[in-house]
């Protein structure tokens, strides 16, 4: 070979050389380190004090198997201090390659207090968890109670020492103790009702009666009881019955109404007016020192432990399974309170997550005790007088009852 071949063929393979790593660069191996989960500082237009962005207290780092995320999927924390003992996270995650956010806001107990309330104070009825933020002038709330699509409550409920509401079911609730604290753990209703010397048991309170039913109904459903032809209605006020009526009676202030059809109307078909008339209540004890009761469910967590109750309290399907928007109530180890609130069916924003997945969202977040609330497109998180998350209607949907979170005198 002579050397104008040689050069000949040098010069190809330099030429090859060059066309290769044009089109086929080499990179350079990461280091094990570069995999490490690192969150970077970020800008949060707010008029709150900083944001900050926290380490991830779902973190799979540490496990053998752990798969390596690239940066810009990290999950994200963006905390807002709202007030002195209120504070306020975001935390935005993937789950199953798809994006969920959820809001967590933790209070002071020592400063704030709980509060349960009513579409303006009444049953049947609804309106906005921001309405019923904004009418009782709390610093903040979440949609609480399931409820019928006229606004009467699916679950016990207790306020100012009176039953509201009531379910056939044994299920979770919340009842708050006098220095603030919440009492969590499973509650059923019991009543009777005696009219001279005739008993009868309770079928509900605050709600439509149906066949052989008696419905109590107190002055939190309204002045009057709604109720068509085919019953019988005896008005109680301080052990007697002072009116009988057969449909729509009015609600004394002071007393109740005792609405029956059927057999339980056959059974007291010989009441008059002036006729002794007892009603006896009870959730038992502790709850029926409580003045202030709020059921759901169903449970999430127990002494620290996930505990999801779902089908013990017998929920539907479309409650237990599933993932959905969620909304919860919990305590911390110390106390303190936490609101927490999961957007979904909403894709590219937020899918939602299981009961168990939320629970052990809630838990990662300092969650000892917590129970569930209602739902899907009624999940609603109200702060400092803003709807702070997306519900899946699209706008706040119409709900019958929430928790609030107010400012201790």
């Amino acid at each position: 070979m002579n050397i104008s071949d040689y050069k000949k063929k040098l010069l190809c393979f330099c030429f090859s050389l060059m066309f290769f790593f044009e089109f086929f660069p080499v990179e350079a191996v990461p280091s094990r380190d570069s995999y490490d989960r690192t969150f970077q500082q970020e800008t949060v237009s707010t008029d709150k004090k900083k944001d900050e962005i926290q380490e991830d207290p779902l973190s799979n780092e540490g496990e053998p198997n752990a798969e390596p995320e690239e940066p810009e999927e990290n999950p994200k924390i963006t905390e807002i201090e709202i007030a002195p003992g209120l504070t306020e996270k975001i935390y935005k995650y993937k789950s199953k390659d798809e994006p969920v956010t959820a809001y967590f806001l933790t209070a002071d107990k020592n400063l704030y207090g709980l509060k349960p309330a009513l579409d303006r104070d009444l049953i049947p009825g609804r309106q906005t968890t921001s309405a019923i933020v904004k009418e009782h002038n709390a610093i903040a709330g979440i949609n609480a109670s399931y409820f019928s699509a006229n606004g009467e409550i699916i679950g016990i409920m207790k306020l100012d020492g009176q039953i509201v509401g009531t379910t056939y079911f044994k299920r979770t609730s919340i009842g708050l103790m006098p220095d603030g604290s919440a009492y969590f753990g499973k509650v059923s209703y019991q009543g009777y009702v005696t009219l001279n010397g005739v008993t009868q048991p309770v079928s509900g309170v605050n709600c439509a009666r149906d066949k052989d039913n008696l419905v109590l109904y107190n002055r939190f459903y309204g002045e009057f009881t709604k109720t068509n032809e085919y019953g019988m209605e005896y008005t109680a006020q301080n052990g007697v019955i002072t009116a009988i009526n057969k449909s729509n009676s009015k609600i004394p202030q002071h007393g109740v109404v005792i609405s029956v059809h059927g057999k339980a109307m056959e059974a007291f078909k010989d009441i008059m007016v002036g006729d002794t008339a007892d009603v006896f209540e009870t959730l038992g004890e502790p709850w029926d020192s409580m003045n202030e009761i709020l059921g759901a469910g169903p449970l999430l967590i127990e002494n620290g432990q996930v505990h999801v109750t779902s089908k013990e309290e017998e929920f539907p399907a479309d409650i237990g399974r599933g993932r959905a928007p969620r909304t919860g109530f919990g305590v911390t180890e110390q106390g303190d309170y936490i609101f927490a609130v999961v957007d979904g069916r909403q894709k590219g924003y937020s899918r939602g997550c299981t009961l168990t997945e939320f629970a052990e969202l809630m838990r990662s977040f300092g969650a000892v005790n917590a129970l569930n609330f209602d739902g899907g497109g009624s999940s609603a998180m109200i702060v400092d007088g803003k709807l702070v998350n997306s519900p899946s209607d699209g706008k706040e949907r119409a709900v019958a009852s929430a928790l609030l979170l107010m400012k201790r005198e």
